[in-house]
C-alpha cells in the first residue's frame, strides 16, 4: 500500500458496482447513514481509520472530516474515483488524509496497518472478522452496520448470496470479546439492520503475585 498515491490498486477487478457508481447523481449517497452519524461524536479525532467496502466514500469523508486519516477500501474503482472527487470538493487531500485502495476484500484482505477506528457499512464478509479484531488497536472503536435475514427485497433486487445477511444476534456474538457500547437490530426505512458500536478491550498487563515467605 502506498500512502502517497491517491488511488492505489491491490488487484484489478471487474465490478457491476462500477456501473452503479457511474450512474450516481451528484447528491447520491453523500451523507453518512444515521447510525454512523450518531457514532461519530464518540470516535477519536486523530489516528487511523479503515472504511471497509467504502463505495463512493460517504463514511470515509465523514471520518476524515472528523480528523482521522482514512484508508478507504473497495473493489469498485469507479466508486473510489467518485470518493476522490468528492473529497477534493470537500477540501480534503486524497493521498494525505484519505488513501483510496482498490482491492478484493473477500480474498480476505485488509491493509497492513493498526487502526484506531474500523467502520463497516452494509457489507458482510465473515472471514474478515478475525482480521478486524487483529488490526484494531486496543481501545480502538468498531462501527458496524449491515443487513440481517429479516431484510425483504423486491423481485429485481435480491442479494447476490444469502450469506451476505446476518443471522439474529450474529454480529453481537461475533464481537462478544469487545466492550459493547451499543447494539440493536432494527427494521426501519425498509432496511433490517444490525448496528454495533464496540471497543476492543485493553488487556492490562498484570504482574505476578509473589507470596511472602
Amino acid at each position: 500500500m502506498n500512502d502517497s498515491s491517491p488511488l492505489s490498486t491491490v488487484c484489478r477487478l471487474p465490478s457491476t458496482w462500477d456501473e452503479r457508481y457511474a450512474a450516481f447523481g451528484a447528491e447520491d449517497r453523500r451523507e453518512p447513514s444515521p447510525f454512523v452519524a450518531a457514532c461519530l461524536p464518540r470516535l477519536p479525532r486523530q489516528g487511523y481509520a479503515l472504511d471497509i467496502a467504502a463505495g463512493a466514500g460517504r463514511h470515509s469523508l465523514a471520518l476524515a472530516q472528523h480528523g482521522l486519516r482514512v484508508d478507504a477500501v473497495d473493489r469498485s474503482r469507479q466508486g473510489l474515483y467518485l470518493a476522490k472527487q468528492r473529497a477534493i470538493e470537500a477540501g480534503l487531500e486524497p493521498g494525505k488524509n484519505l488513501c483510496l485502495i482498490v482491492a478484493d476484500l473477500e480474498r480476505p484482505w485488509l491493509p497492513r496497518r493498526d487502526y484506531d477506528v474500523i467502520l463497516v457499512s452494509f457489507f458482510l464478509c465473515r472471514p474478515l472478522f478475525p482480521m478486524i479484531k487483529a488490526q484494531l488497536r486496543p481501545g480502538g472503536w468498531l462501527v458496524y452496520e449491515t443487513l440481517t435475514i429479516h431484510q425483504t427485497f423486491g423481485p429485481d433486487r435480491q442479494p447476490a448470496r444469502p450469506d451476505f445477511l446476518l443471522q439474529p444476534q450474529e454480529l453481537k456474538d461475533a464481537f462478544a470479546d469487545f466492550e459493547l457500547v451499543f447494539y440493536d437490530e432494527v427494521n426501519q426505512n425498509q432496511r433490517a439492520t444490525a448496528q454495533l458500536l464496540a471497543r476492543k478491550v485493553v488487556v492490562s498487563e498484570q504482574l505476578p503475585v509473589i507470596s511472602g515467605q
